[in-house]
C-alpha cells in the first residue's frame, strides 16, 4: 500500500477464518491476540480485519472429518470464497 501512512487510520488487511464468532468471542480471541502481537511489534503495520467462519461448518467438519477425511473441510473452504466474496462486494470501490 504505497498511500499508507503511519499518522492515518488504516486497514488493508483481511484475514478469512476457520473459527466462528461465537459468545463474547471466545474462539477469535487467540486469532485477536496473535494479531495484537504483531501490530504491537511493528510487524504490521495496522490491526486487519477478520472474517470469521461458521459454527455449523466446522461442526460439520469435526463429525465427518473421521470418514471423509481431508474432504470434509470442503465445507469450510466454500464458506470462506462466500464470505471473501460478500465482503469484496461491500467494498467494490476498492481494488
Amino acid at each position: 500500500d504505497r498511500s499508507w501512512r503511519h499518522d492515518m487510520p488504516s486497514c488493508n488487511i483481511v484475514f478469512l477464518s476457520a473459527r466462528p464468532h461465537v459468545y463474547k468471542d471466545v474462539t477469535e480471541e487467540r486469532s485477536f491476540q496473535f494479531l495484537e502481537g504483531l501490530v504491537n511489534a511493528g510487524r504490521m503495520h495496522s490491526f486487519p480485519t477478520l472474517l470469521p467462519g461458521k459454527l455449523r461448518a466446522g461442526l460439520w467438519t469435526m463429525l465427518t472429518i473421521p470418514f471423509l477425511r481431508q474432504h470434509a473441510w470442503r465445507r469450510v473452504g466454500d464458506l470462506k470464497y462466500l464470505t471473501y466474496l460478500q465482503y469484496r462486494e461491500m467494498y467494490s470501490e476498492y481494488d
